[in-house]
């Protein structure tokens, strides 16, 4: 595994054109977001474990060096528990504020505190399924091939051609514009709808088989029938059951023929000369709201 957590600081963009520098183990003044894992223990491993899961379906690999010993610092018990890395690498994680240090300093002083931990480098091993795959060729597209559900932050395209980080009734814009990836977007895809970025700046679409945009139902057809093929003469089985899963979770009536196609459009280096979307937060009812739970479900 060559994913490695550091404490550094982070700069994290505000309301009115401003941004702060925000240093590790401080309240998280943003959106609370990114792929979702977290840490356990396990009787089938030796030590902590970081898992990925989907409902029955659980993955695991080892987490990064310190991350676990800086979460007990935290006020997490033993270090377990869920964690969120942004696209821009951010490890986030949840504590409740009467075991958190810097309650003081945050928007919200009861409940579940968003902390920024600190900075998630490389990728991390989840051994049969390659979260950090070999990006398309520019201008054109393959089957996602990392994990379907629960990774990458979910953004969406809205019907005027806006990129947006949504959540409940919440709805905020990033701080940059973004048109490189929203025209990416709308190629393959009519409909306003859902686009996310890993913490590898991968960026995935599900393409519903009636909302194809026009003229690339030829490449849409050629990038399913190449990834088939390989992933059967590879015997990818771990990559071919989690295609198939999201073609039944996506599916009318559990038949994956009718599901949405998980697209990768390619790497976020490729737009917008690499900008990584950031939401901002302008309305401070936000931070209540995500304080409630420690798992926020998007």
């Amino acid at each position: 595994m060559d994913a490695e957590f550091r404490e550094e600081s982070t700069k994290v963009p505000q309301a009115n054109g401003k941004s702060i520098e925000l240093e590790p183990r401080l309240p998280w003044p943003s959106a609370y977001r990114g792929s979702r894992y977290s840490i356990i223990s396990d009787e089938d491993f030796t030590g902590s474990v970081l898992k990925w899961e989907q409902r029955d379906l659980e993955i695991y690999t080892e987490p990064p060096d310190d991350l676990r010993r800086l979460l007990v610092f935290l006020g997490k018990e033993e270090g377990y528990g869920s964690i969120r890395v942004t696209a821009g690498g951010e490890v986030l994680t949840k504590i409740p504020a009467e075991e958190y240090e810097h309650v003081d300093k945050a928007p919200i002083d009861s409940g579940w505190i968003p902390v920024y931990v600190g900075e998630l480098t490389g990728s991390l091993d989840f051994d049969e399924v390659d979260i950090d795959p070999n990006a398309p060729d520019e201008g054109q597209i393959k089957v996602w091939k990392g994990f379907p559900f629960n990774h990458g932050e979910r953004w969406s395209v809205s019907h005027d051609g806006e990129l947006v980080w949504k959540w409940r009734d919440y709805r905020f814009e990033s701080a940059f514009d973004h048109p490189e990836l929203v025209e990416a977007y709308q190629q393959y895809r009519g409909q306003a709808g859902r686009l996310y970025i890993t913490e590898n700046n991968h960026v995935w679409i599900n393409v519903p088989r009636d909302d194809i945009g026009a003229g690339k139902e030829d490449a849409i057809s050629s990038a399913v029938g190449q990834w088939k093929q390989q992933a059967d003469e590879d015997g990818d089985n771990a990559t071919l059951r989690l295609v198939n899963r999201r073609l039944v979770a996506t599916s009318r009536g559990d038949d994956p023929a009718t599901g949405h196609l998980p697209i990768h459009l390619g790497h976020l280096g490729q737009f917008d000369d690499g900008v990584i979307p950031r939401p901002v937060v302008d309305d401070q009812s936000y931070f209540q709201a995500v304080c409630d739970y420690e798992n926020v479900y998007e």
